[in-house]
């Protein structure tokens, strides 16, 4: 029996990769299933290390990364990655496996190879590709521009006219002039390559540009109350647990 802790903030992410760990071994044991790295710290503090983990880069709070500054973690660690070439190399040099989004049975199966064969007796220190991906981090070549159908045109969006990006059916990107359009990533795929300097993801539904937040809101148990322009269809709640993250995101 192997014992995994998986870190996603993706149910669908988590769900996908629990189900390939079941096909491949049926006594493989998930300990535990964390969506944020405030989360994850927490649950380092009271809970013995699993044997491996497998470990989103972005989750919904902040850079995985996070963790290991507060938290020591001595474990095989497995990162998932949709988007960041560099940071797939950086684990390359640190001997640290990656599963590249969308995570498939054989790619698994090839990191719990690597895990049972090399990175359980020689487990790699972790110093170097936390500052390998803090140099990453700083160094990120931000995306800019969208292409998107407009009738039977194509229109470039540049990253400065938009005011925030929606989950429903599809993910769409809302203009600061209250346009809308349907484009292909994901949340999970944007909160990789927008910029987070101004750009925040606040739930599984929303990314909002700091320029469309007009009002923001006391509530209760704790949690913030956004306004945007335009307009948003639902209404939009920042959780207690990432309050004071998104607070210190906007006092940057």
């Amino acid at each position: 029996m192997i014992n995994v802790l998986i870190i996603e903030d993706e149910e669908s992410a988590f769900e996908n990769l629990k189900r390939i760990l079941f096909e491949i071994n049926q006594s493989t044991n998930i300990v535990s299933w964390l969506q944020s790295v405030e989360q994850s710290i927490d649950w380092f503090k009271s809970n013995a290390l699993p044997d491996i983990i497998f470990l989103d880069i972005h989750l919904s709070d902040d850079l995985s990364f996070k963790i290991f500054e507060t938290v020591d973690v001595t474990c095989p660690i497995v990162f998932t990655t949709a988007y960041d070439e560099f940071a797939i190399k950086a684990f390359e040099l640190n001997s640290i496996d990656y599963l590249l989004k969308p995570i498939t049975q054989k790619t698994v199966e090839k990191a719990l190879n690597k895990y049972h064969s090399n990175v359980l007796p020689n487990a790699t220190p972790f110093d170097k590709l936390i500052e390998d991906l803090k140099s990453i981090s700083n160094n990120k070549n931000y995306k800019e521009r969208f292409l998107v159908n407009k009738g039977d045109e194509l229109k470039i969006i540049l990253t400065s006219e938009i005011a925030y990006f929606y989950k429903k059916d599809f993910t769409y990107i809302v203009l600061n002039n209250g346009d809308r359009y349907p484009i292909k990533f994901t949340l999970e795929e944007l909160t990789g390559l927008l910029n987070s300097t101004y750009f925040y993801r606040i739930n599984r539904q929303v990314i909002t540009n700091v320029k469309a937040i007009s009002k923001i809101s006391l509530w209760f148990k704790g949690k913030l109350k956004l306004h945007l322009i335009p307009e948003y269809e639902e209404t939009i709640f920042v959780s207690r647990e990432k309050s004071t993250d998104f607070k210190n995101w906007m006092d940057k």
